[in-house]
């Protein structure tokens, strides 16, 4: 027998009053991993809560059983995905949807799925108000198939809003859906860098944190790194972050005699990872655009802005969203590696630029990119149904 637990609505009025939502949050990347989401989701439900909505978070994972925790104040509920429990959690979900203290539903991803699908045309008829996040990478691989592009379409029509993590996300979609779409960028908390404490940066030192894939430019990375070395001997270069072309990676750096000047640190993250932040010189993650994939905004910008650090990126994607470029850091064209070089040595031998950039990037995040902010979007986005 599935349980659903309630919590009590005593301190929830309803939405009609236009104030408070009542907020089912649903993602099947597990709040607990390591990532974006995670971040996301601690942020929007600990803002909007702060604000005293009613939220609860659904989350699937082919490991989880039907379980309740507590997750930042809210309500987690656990729910298997795989293919034998796949029944027994959409009935579970559409319980969870059905009650009357949930009037709004957001996907934060799953979207564009048949299970997404399904339970958007649920809440159209239930009249739920219901909005979608979408990040590049789902449209891309969503058009790569006709079932694909066939549930693309109709989440969009179904949805009442969609979310994108960038306005070069958004002009993925058809210009016919852009009256629903409505920005919703990535945000981080600020007290992330205070918890890691202050550290000085070394002389010329680098540093990258993303999944090691080949769509992050990581290889591009270290032929500008080798080819920066011979002006900036001194010059180090840090690789944070795990993935499939890690062995790759340091095989490269082995053959091009780098091993002492370029380590590489594996997944970190809280302190460890913002104390990387705080330690480096100059932000770099030049990632380039692939048939199915693409940087949609880049997090990790935003995470070097709060420590006062410029960044170097590529004009792939979102990235332009992420980094102004000549404000808060240097944009070069994708797979250049003689252009990433230059810009890295502008800012490693110009300490006053890079100090510049810097502190306009920490300004630009503080104002512009907080868990405060994206609360107060996503209670726009779910105020203004849209149709």
């Amino acid at each position: 027998m599935i349980r659903i637990t309630r919590h009590s609505d005593t301190n929830c009025a309803p939405l009609g009053n236009g104030l408070l939502l009542r907020l089912l949050i649903v993602t099947f990347d597990p709040p607990q991993n390591i990532g974006g989401v995670e971040g996301r989701m601690q942020g929007y439900v600990t803002e909007l809560m702060k604000r005293r909505n009613f939220v609860e978070v659904e989350s699937f994972s082919p490991s989880y059983r039907f379980t309740d925790e507590v997750f930042h104040g809210s309500l987690l509920h656990k729910c298997p995905s795989g293919t034998g429990a796949l029944a027994d959690s959409f009935r579970y979900t559409l319980k969870l949807v059905g009650r009357q203290s949930i009037d709004s539903v957001f996907l934060l991803s799953g979207g564009i799925t048949v299970f997404g699908n399904i339970l958007l045309l649920y809440c159209r008829v239930r009249r739920k108000r219901t909005a979608m996040l979408l990040y590049g990478k789902d449209i891309l691989q969503a058009r790569k198939s006709r079932l694909g592009r066939a549930l693309l379409l109709t989440s969009q029509l179904l949805t009442n809003r969609i979310a994108t993590n960038s306005r070069f996300t958004a002009s993925l979609l058809p210009r016919y859906f852009q009256r629903k779409i409505a920005l919703l960028y990535p945000s981080i908390n600020p007290e992330l860098q205070r918890a890691a404490g202050e550290k000085a940066s070394h002389s010329s030192r680098i540093l990258f944190v993303g999944r090691l894939v080949k769509r992050k430019g990581v290889d591009d990375l270290i032929n500008a790194f080798n080819i920066l070395s011979g002006d900036l001997p001194a010059a180090r270069l840090e690789i944070v972050g795990d993935g499939p072309e890690r062995i790759n990676l340091e095989r490269m750096v082995v053959e091009l005699g780098l091993g002492e000047k370029v380590s590489f640190s594996g997944s970190l993250r809280g302190e460890a990872l913002y104390s990387r932040y705080l330690g480096c010189d100059v932000f770099v993650m030049p990632p380039r655009t692939m048939k199915d994939d693409v940087e949609g905004f880049g997090t990790v910008f935003l995470e070097a802005g709060l420590a006062g650090k410029p960044s170097v990126g590529t004009r792939s994607g979102g990235v332009p969203e992420a980094i102004l470029d000549g404000e808060t850091g240097i944009l070069v064209e994708e797979g250049d590696a003689q252009e990433l070089a230059s810009a890295l040595k502008r800012i490693l031998s110009d300490s006053d630029l890079g100090l510049r950039l810097g502190m306009r990037a920490r300004a630009r995040v503080l104002s512009e990119f907080t868990w405060e902010r994206s609360a107060d979007r996503i209670e726009r986005i779910l105020r203004r149904t849209g149709d």
